[in-house]
């Protein structure tokens, strides 16, 4: 690189660190984009999901030109048994027009065309490359600043603030001394598949209008022992199939991520879903789920952490949230070049701006869910028994009266485990799921 010194220098061009440089890039700052990838998204899998409300806060009215896949009119939850479905679900088909609700979007193209944006701004990307370490300068006797980083090539580049936007490992926030290792404990794994097919023959499969999509959680079914969850959703003319569980739960269960989204596709309700499609890619993802009391410290002199790096994850909310963490840091890094002053008495402004959003006020309020996750690992599994078991049963059509079936339904649900113990994880799950 001909250039040396940057006002700003972000690693990682997914949702945040795309969204920090073009906020930078917007205030005429210099900033360097990193991206490990051969391009931004090549590397990279989530939820297929981006909500409109989040991201019309930086880019207003971004579906216009944004490469997005469908508007999303129908959210269900399934509870999956083996041959059967307890369905939860809304079609808000308002939400198929302006202003919207959320949008299917496929990885590789969203974080493209966000990268170019910032580009556009200002901002210079450089693919290909990786991040090795962080260059420090000592300000005391234990105090430091950050002032760049050392790439692959053994390369120095120099800037006043960096910023990480690394993704779910964090090797480097890890290295700036801003969080405890990553554990197992701490992440979830999720493989996924896409599947092409028609339009038109998504449109009729599952019940949605040209451009309209459709978006199905599961629990339960191919989990046992393990808390699990199955999404699909759909693009324009392909479909999207994740399964994911808590890793640590993986480990010492030893389930196989392969096998899990194997058996996933044979439940009869999903195969159904899927037949005739052509599969056209096999790829997995780990994302944070350490929850709040795992999140880092998010920032130090001349330092900032955003996305997935820092933990931002909300029930099924990612993407959105880590876009919401890159301007807060893209704008506290204006407003200490604005200053000159690239100190933790400056930057904190990063942090009162965190602290103010309805995400982190959501991850804070929910701070006891990691334990129910590891407390109850059985709890979605033995729900949705329970559920199936008692609708086979509701839904059948016997030559028992009213009271003796009532009689029958209550004897199914003791069978499986206690009442207290179901009412208990009926409770907790309510109070931690966060599915929708």
């Amino acid at each position: 690189m001909n250039k040396k010194h940057f006002d700003c220098i972000v690693v990682g061009a997914g949702p945040a660190g795309s969204t920090a440089a073009l906020t930078i890039a917007r205030e005429n700052m210099s900033v360097l984009l990193i991206e490990r990838g051969t391009s931004p998204g090549a590397k990279k899998l989530f939820g297929g999901l981006i909500h409109r409300s989040a991201v019309d806060e930086i880019i207003p009215g971004f579906w216009e030109r944004a490469p997005v896949e469908r508007a999303i009119v129908t959210d269900e939850l399934w509870l999956l048994d083996q041959t059967s479905a307890v369905k939860i679900g809304f079609t808000g088909l308002n939400y198929a027009k302006p202003p919207y609700n959320k949008f299917s979007v496929i990885r590789y193209k969203w974080d493209k065309w966000l990268a170019d944006e910032a580009v556009r701004a200002g901002a210079f990307l450089l693919n290909n490359t990786v991040v090795r370490h962080l260059v420090t300068e000592q300000t005391g006797l234990k105090a430091k600043k950050f002032i760049g980083v050392e790439l692959d090539n053994g390369e120095q580049v120099y800037a006043n603030i960096i910023i990480l936007a690394e993704g779910a490992n964090a090797a480097l926030t890890e290295e700036a001394g801003l969080r405890k290792p990553i554990t197992a404990k701490n992440l979830s794994l999720h493989t996924m598949e896409l599947y092409s097919l028609p339009a038109k023959k998504i449109e009729e499969r599952f019940n949605v209008g040209p451009n309209e999509g459709a978006v199905i959680g599961a629990i339960g079914y191919p989990f046992a022992g393990a808390i699990g969850k199955v999404g699909i959703w759909l693009q324009k003319d392909t479909i999207a199939l994740t399964v994911g569980a808590l890793l640590d739960q993986i480990v010492t269960g030893k389930l196989n991520p392969y096998q899990l989204i194997i058996q996933t596709k044979k439940h009869p309700l999903i195969n159904s879903l899927l037949a005739g499609c052509k599969l056209l890619s096999y790829g997995s993802h780990t994302i944070p789920k350490g929850g709040y009391d795992t999140l880092p410290q998010l920032f130090s002199n001349g330092i900032m952490v955003v996305g997935d790096a820092a933990g931002f994850i909300s029930g099924r909310r990612g993407a959105d949230l880590a876009m919401l963490s890159g301007m807060y840091a893209g704008e506290t890094a204006a407003q200490a070049h604005a200053k000159g002053d690239y100190s933790t008495k400056v930057l904190k402004a990063y942090l009162n701006k965190i602290q103010d959003s309805f995400f982190y006020k959501d991850i804070k309020a929910s701070k006891e869910s990691s334990d129910y996750f590891h407390n109850y690992q059985d709890a979605d599994f033995l729900i949705t028994k329970t559920a199936n078991e008692l609708a086979y049963e509701f839904f059948h059509v016997g030559l028992e009266n009213k009271k003796e079936k009532m009689k029958k339904m209550k004897n199914i649900a003791l069978s499986i485990q206690p009442v207290l113990k179901t009412s208990e994880d009926l409770y907790q799950g309510v109070q931690h799921w966060g599915f929708f």
